[in-house]
């Protein structure tokens, strides 16, 4: 009797540690609304960001409030250009500028910036852009940290929700993957970008649509889901990146096609419904239309770039390794990818393979068909994605279909991020219920290390892991996945979690404020010049071409989603050059004796050589150096007077004045030659 009874006491002390566990995990979850808001006006108050600025510091060092970096913690990841030279300078600049829907700073003619990454703007897009509000009411430095908690915090609170419904509540599994999400490698590395909003506005939709048809008895819910709906529906569409967006915008058609006929039965109609759907859609339609009477001049030059332009996709092409390529992402916040870029080969953990080999024992059958029906319309489009990956469409109907938009590379992404929702749907579903044989589950951890060990040595990964790296990632993923096909739910628990933290918490640096720009000694002699002379044309050399707009600075050569047409008609009236300009591009420019050239550096980036008429021809005022422009001060050419510098970087401020040119003879042709290399 003494020994059961020990026994049984060994038996409920687990119990009631669980017990204890889960009291907890309910008043976390209860009080995460609240934990949200409060990590929010943490961030806020500290003035946090995860901005890469600090890669400036690279350029720009000297600073006159004696700090030497603003990480606190992490690193600046300049592989991310895309976020710290090209997306935050267009932030921090609208909020020079009072956020202005065409922002002048941008070469002779201004730039519109909701084209421009959803840059913060006062105007009715801004609606669907809600972690943009905060830039409104707090400033500069402070929006950019509310930018990135609020889309951090309620990121994890969207994901929670929608794994909460993909899992029939399961609450810890559901935080552990709303984390998962979040801090994807996918996410992370593109946080402020594309991927960042999408996967934002996705998930906020896939809420939405769910809650308005299981909570439709609830008025005040209905009337609720149909705003989010509305505010996470302008966001989508406005965030105009169609190689993500086509893919994304097809799950969420599957998902909503899967709710609308599962529930149809089930609902009852009434006229509420008719006012908000209508309303719904004649508000988003009306935003629409609102931007493109202000915005279509911009999209029009866009579309017919030469860079990125029209870009006609099939399919069909792809490598094991794109498909697998997130067996890397733990390695490379610690050690940048030796083959592509980081960025590139960022993706969400996923199972698929299991997934698809287990589905005759998981996705058959009446039994709980509404959690079968969440996973089925998930396998579809994985299949879907897979489908126009690996083979492809006619190009007659990839265009029809909007595929002809979406890269495969893209696409893998978009799948992984499906795959992700499947494989989390996927543990709920076997955790519930016991329906595959422990046979099976041997087979299936034999084919995951196999496919993991085969994906890893045919493609360029085996070149970026050691053969113990290799090893260890095939051991080490198929005891995660034993984890989960076994139900062994604290050690799965641990493990991927770990797994999150090393891939995802790593990724960008922990920085106080924006000194890395507005603290620099350049930045502050500028504005200073500015402020004394406002509104005349800059131009800096070198790779500062998107610091000085940054600043509130009116500047020649800056980053543009799409050409000023009209200033390079100025110096090329015959249009002759178009396709150095003539595309989403970064624009170095110098200023020389020597006759106008241009250079097409890469894709996405030329830089220009302007003579000194020409320069007068585009109202150049001032130029930032690292040359000693005073050397060209010679009779009947641009006078340049030195006005800071040099500094610690070798950075000199230039004022050129230009003088009466004499009498061209006749001999000699009246238009300035373009060279071109």
């Amino acid at each position: 009797m003494e020994k059961q009874t020990r026994s049984a006491r060994r038996k409920e002390k687990p119990k009631a540690n669980q017990a204890d566990s889960n009291l907890v995990l309910d008043l976390f979850l209860k009080l995460r609304y609240l934990i949200g808001v409060l990590v929010i006006v943490v961030i806020v108050t500290f003035n946090l960001n995860g901005s890469s600025l600090g890669v400036w510091d690279k350029y720009v060092s000297q600073r006159d409030d004696g700090k030497k970096t603003d990480v606190i913690f992490g690193q600046n990841r300049e592989v991310r250009s895309d976020e710290w030279l090209v997306q935050t300078p267009f932030y921090l600049s609208q909020a020079e500028e009072d956020f202005p829907l065409v922002n002048e700073d941008y070469s002779l003619n201004g730039q519109n910036m909701i084209i421009a990454y959803n840059s913060p703007a006062k105007d009715i897009t801004v609606i669907g852009k809600p972690f943009n509000w905060g830039f409104f009411f707090l400033g500069r430095d402070r929006g950019l940290s509310f930018y990135w908690a609020m889309k951090l915090v309620v990121m994890v609170l969207l994901g929670f929700e929608v794994l909460m419904i993909l899992t029939k509540r399961k609450k810890a599994l559901s935080l552990i993957g709303a984390f998962a999400l979040t801090f994807s490698p996918a996410v992370q590395w593109w946080f402020m970008q594309h991927v960042g909003d999408l996967i934002f506005f996705t998930l906020g939709l896939m809420t939405a649509f769910y809650h308005y048809f299981y909570n439709h008895d609830k008025k005040w819910l209905r009337t609720l889901m149909m705003l989010l709906v509305v505010i996470f529906g302008i966001g989508f569409i406005l965030v105009i990146y169609p190689a993500h967006q086509v893919m994304l915008a097809y799950l969420l058609i599957f998902y909503f096609v899967g709710l609308l006929i599962y529930y149809s039965k089930k609902v009852s109609w009434d006229l509420l419904d008719v006012v908000l759907i209508g309303g719904a859609v004649l508000f988003i339609g009306g935003v629409m239309v609102h931007f493109w009477l202000t915005s279509k001049d911009a999209l029009l030059v866009s579309l017919n770039t030469l860079y990125p332009g029209k870009r006609v996709s099939t399919g069909g092409k792809w490598t094991i390794g794109e498909f697998f390529s997130f067996l890397t992402n733990w390695k490379i916040p610690f050690e940048d990818i030796n083959y592509s870029n980081n960025s590139e080969v960022a993706l969400f953990y996923h199972f698929f393979p299991t997934v698809f080999l287990a589905s005759p024992f998981v996705l058959f059958g009446k039994k709980d068909s509404e959690q079968k029906l969440l996973g089925r319309i998930l396998m579809i489009f994985c299949l879907f994605s897979i489908f126009w990956i690996t083979v492809g469409l006619p190009k007659w109907l990839a265009e029809i279909t909007l595929l002809s938009y979406v890269p495969p590379l893209r696409a893998i992404l978009t799948f992984s991020f499906a795959a992700c929702l499947l494989s989390i749907w996927f543990i709920a579903y076997i955790w519930r219920e016991d329906v595959i044989p422990i046979w099976y589950k041997f087979i299936l951890l034999a084919v995951n290390a196999w496919s993991y060990f085969y994906a890893i040595t045919h493609s360029k990964i085996d070149n970026y892991f050691s053969d113990f790296e290799t090893i260890a990632v095939a051991v080490l993923g198929t005891v995660i996945l034993a984890f989960a096909l076994f139900g062994w739910r604290r050690l799965f628990y641990l493990a991927f979690a770990a797994l999150v933290i090393v891939s995802g918490f790593f990724v960008n640096p922990v920085v106080e404020g924006t000194g890395a720009i507005f603290e620099k000694t350049l930045a502050k002699e500028i504005q200073k010049i500015d402020q004394q002379d406002p509104g005349k044309v800059w131009l800096s050399e070198d790779e500062l071409y998107n610091f000085t707009p940054t600043l509130g600075v009116k500047s020649f050569n800056t980053v543009r989603f799409y050409p000023d047409i009209a200033a390079w008609k100025k110096i090329d009236p015959k249009e002759e050059y178009e396709k150095y300009y003539n595309r989403y591009a970064h624009t170095r420019a110098f200023i020389a004796k020597e006759d106008t050239k241009f250079i097409l550096d890469r894709p996405d980036m030329f830089s220009v050589t302007l003579n000194f008429e020409d320069a007068e021809k585009l109202g150049i005022d001032y130029v930032i150096s690292k040359r000693p422009l005073t050397d060209y001060n010679q009779l009947y050419e641009a006078q340049f007077t030195q006005l800071y510098g040099p500094d610690k970087d070798g950075y000199m401020i230039f004022k050129v004045e230009y003088p009466d040119y004499p009498d061209v003879p006749q001999t000699q042709t009246q238009e300035n030659q373009l060279v071109v290399q």
